[in-house]
């Protein structure tokens, strides 16, 4: 009974995990040629003070954004305590 428990719970953990590869940060050059997927923002409340000082919050979900649509790298148009924005491509090479 023990056993079988462990392997249910390492089958649902397993399906579970989704395997995302790295969105790689790049410069408008190195996307030539590459398909663009999207514009991407993300903004702080700006209601809430202690939010506009956190640098990466808005960066990492932009990151996580491009990486479940599909993108291979993303180039920053504008990075803000406020917030950010992104263009995101699909590179084949």
């Amino acid at each position: 009974m023990n056993k079988g428990l462990w392997v249910i719970g390492i089958l649902f953990l397993a399906s579970c995990m989704k395997t995302i590869p790295p969105v790689k940060i790049a410069e408008e050059p190195m996307v030539q040629g590459c398909a663009h997927i999207a514009t991407l923002t993300e903004n702080n409340d700006t209601g809430r003070i202690l939010d506009n000082y956190r640098p990466t919050g808005h960066q990492d979900e932009i990151i996580k954004r491009a990486a479940n649509l599909g993108a291979t790298h993303i180039v920053w148009l504008h990075v803000y305590r406020m917030g950010s924005a992104a263009d995101a491509y699909r590179c084949e090479r």
